[in-house]
């Protein structure tokens, strides 16, 4: 009897842990899941419909150098692309860093509604220029961008909407297991969104073209906007002593200028978790972690954006319904992998973190290896199976280096890792996007072996931390 108990107790435990989980989340309202579709299906609409507009502005813009090929001519056309999206990114993510700080500091304070609705407010600005930009009836000059950047990038952007978005639900959920099944259910809607939004694409883009399809994204940012606006609601944050300024006392209240001074202290103070003396070898997996995680941020952000505009060139030749295909099936190979992971390599195999962590960086150098060397769109698409595992990094690693830190040092880590994966697309715009464009009418996938040697040395440095930390007994 005591035999049998040993084997089916954990297995009931399991059960029990699922189903606590899911009566907590059913329990709730599900207004975070909605915005959270919305804005993923927002994002990819227009997503797919940018490298077309822009080529075609781009054409309107430059007129096309003597005695050159087709080929050629797509190249240049390409690189123009790339370099105005560079200078774009160049204004706009330094101003979203600084306004996301002190969107931040004004959200634990005064809670979350306010920045959310602003940062709606401001993917709704950048769509209405981009729209003046890319129509062939205003055509007004791409110079408006920079005006664009700057605004935007004041008033959050795109990053301040799901920054407000994940508070919303540390908030709910102080239980950390209801939390993972969250948020594994809100990548999950992320993905969903994603592929409806290629879905619409596909369907409606050839009927009425490319640019009316942006209206039908600036209505649904209305009707969400005005959604969150009545029905979502406002809850003020638990205050975090080491954040907070003040007491508890009803009767004291924090300026917006003292939020911000403490929020600036408290990113400043969140670097001492670097140099702070730490059992064993957890202060080198932390820089190892974080340092990994970097690189793969770069590679990342460099495949997400710049593929939609590489598949435009020959020998590929994508349009936009064909990019809109790719897009549809990306979402479900990301949530089978998720599955996959959760399922067979966590739970079945038993696999450590840190070991999967390792596997789905070098499946993104693998995916990069793949598009680099792709003469045909089959590579392309064969890419999405490696791509699959990726979804489980961020997860796996966040659980990963709240191992390595103490409890009240977790926010300061998240809030470090968050600005490291904002200076990542700055050097990303620096450096990769100008090694694309030097390198194009060389050699046009350069820059994707070169990122996939990036997530082969990120992953040998995670295949290192795995070793060593599986000998002291870190990590699950």
């Amino acid at each position: 009897m005591d035999e049998n108990e040993s084997v089916v107790v954990p297995h009931e435990e399991d059960i029990r842990w699922w189903k606590q989980a899911w009566r907590k989340i059913s329990a709730t309202t599900i207004n975070v899941e909605i915005i959270i579709f919305v804005l993923s299906y927002c994002n990819t609409v227009r997503g797919v419909v940018k490298p077309a507009l822009s080529e075609a502005k781009m054409r309107r813009t430059y007129p096309a150098p003597p005695d050159m090929s087709k080929s050629a001519l797509k190249k240049y056309y390409n690189s123009k692309m790339v370099l105005w999206d560079q200078n774009y990114q160049y204004i706009n993510l330094p101003i979203a860093c600084i306004s996301g700080l002190v969107f931040g500091a004004y959200s634990d304070y005064r809670g979350r509604k306010l920045p959310l609705l602003i940062g709606m407010a401001s993917v709704f600005i950048d769509n209405a220029v981009y729209m003046l930009v890319w129509s062939d009836a205003t055509d007004i000059p791409l110079q408006w961008l920079f005006l664009s950047a700057a605004v935007v990038g004041l008033l959050g952007d795109f990053m301040l909407l799901m920054s407000c978005v994940n508070s919303y639900l540390v908030d709910e959920y102080g239980d950390k297991k209801h939390l993972g099944v969250r948020m594994i259910i809100v990548s999950t809607v992320f993905s969903l969104g994603a592929l409806c939004g290629s879905q619409t694409v596909h369907h409606v883009a050839d009927k009425i073209g490319n640019f009316k399809v942006l209206y039908i994204v600036q209505g649904t940012i209305i009707a969400t906007f005005l959604f969150a606006l009545w029905l979502l609601k406002n809850p003020i944050p638990k205050r975090n002593d080491e954040e907070s300024l003040i007491t508890d006392a009803p009767s004291v209240q924090v300026t917006l200028y003292e939020a911000v001074v403490a929020k600036f202290k408290y990113v400043k103070n969140a670097f001492k978790i670097f140099y702070t003396s730490r059992e064993g070898h957890r202060r080198g997996f932390l820089y190892a972690s974080f340092g990994a995680n970097f690189l793969d941020q770069l590679v990342f952000g460099e495949e997400k954006d710049l593929l939609g505009k590489y598949t435009r060139l020959d020998p590929f030749n994508w349009d936009t319904d064909e990019y809109s295909k790719y897009k549809s099936i990306r979402p479900i190979t990301q949530i089978a992998g998720m599955i996959f992971g959760l399922v067979v390599l966590k739970k079945a195999l038993k696999i450590r973190d840190t070991s999967i962590i390792t596997m789905t960086i070098a499946a993104m150098g693998v995916c990069c290896l793949l598009i680099g060397l792709a003469q045909s769109s089959t590579l392309i698409y064969v890419s999405l199976a490696p791509d699959a595992l990726h979804g489980l990094l961020n997860p796996l690693t966040y659980t990963f280096i709240s191992c390595l830190v103490n409890p009240d040092e977790i926010g300061q880590t998240f809030a470090i890792s968050t600005i490291a994966g904002k200076v990542a697309g700055l050097i990303q715009s620096a450096i990769l996007d100008n090694v694309y464009r030097a390198t194009l009418q060389w050699y046009q996938g350069f820059v994707w072996l070169l990122m996939s040697a990036i997530s082969m040395i990120a992953s040998l440095v995670y295949l290192w931390v795995h070793v060593i930390a599986k000998r002291e007994s870190i990590g699950a």
